[in-house]
């Protein structure tokens, strides 16, 4: 069984991998250690990159995710979207138990992806996504978790920073010499 976070109908999944629209799922308040676990997707292995700008599909605004929103993540068992932990964090949506259970099981720490323990995973997602050019995954590969992404605090403050002091056009040209020789 595929385990699946986040894939709403708003994103444009086939019906069979969909769970309604984010709108559905938006709550007051998420889990107590809800920002450990937005750093827990954040810190995910990408199984796949997209190269494409999504937006927040409430708000229609760009968020820390925005740049291969699409791109898929996994910890060796459960699957979801590059952007759904700002879905998470902004919407507090909802979470499986076994998903939460097993994130505080690990501490909030990503596990290394073991090849030969997640090659059954990615045959289902190979099946599940329909991929029928997949190469099988290599049984001996063992990957660490990858660096994180940036904190919402520190995207905002990027974001945010003002250009520097100065002028932004060209550099004003030397006056030429007066009078030829």
């Amino acid at each position: 069984m595929l385990r699946l976070l986040g894939f709403f109908d708003d994103f444009g999944y086939p019906g069979e991998l969909a769970t309604g629209t984010l709108a559905d799922h938006v709550r007051a308040s998420g889990e107590p250690d809800e920002a450990w676990i937005v750093e827990y997707l954040n810190a995910g292995h990408h199984l796949t990159h997209f190269m494409e700008a999504g937006v927040d599909v409430l708000t229609g605004e760009v968020h820390r995710h925005t740049s291969g929103c699409s791109s898929l993540v996994i910890n060796g068992s459960w699957v979801w979207r590059a952007d759904f932990a700002h879905c998470l964090e902004t919407y507090h949506v909802p979470l499986p138990a076994a998903f939460t259970a097993r994130v505080r099981q690990l501490r909030h720490r990503m596990p290394d992806l073991v090849g030969a323990d997640f090659a059954p995973v990615f045959e289902e997602i190979v099946l599940g996504f329909g991929w029928a050019t997949a190469e099988p995954w290599d049984m001996e590969k063992v990957l660490p978790p990858p660096r994180t992404v940036a904190t919402c605090q520190e995207f905002a403050a990027r974001s945010r920073q003002e250009r520097p002091v100065g002028s932004w056009g060209r550099a004003p040209r030397k006056p030429r010499a007066s009078g030829r020789p």
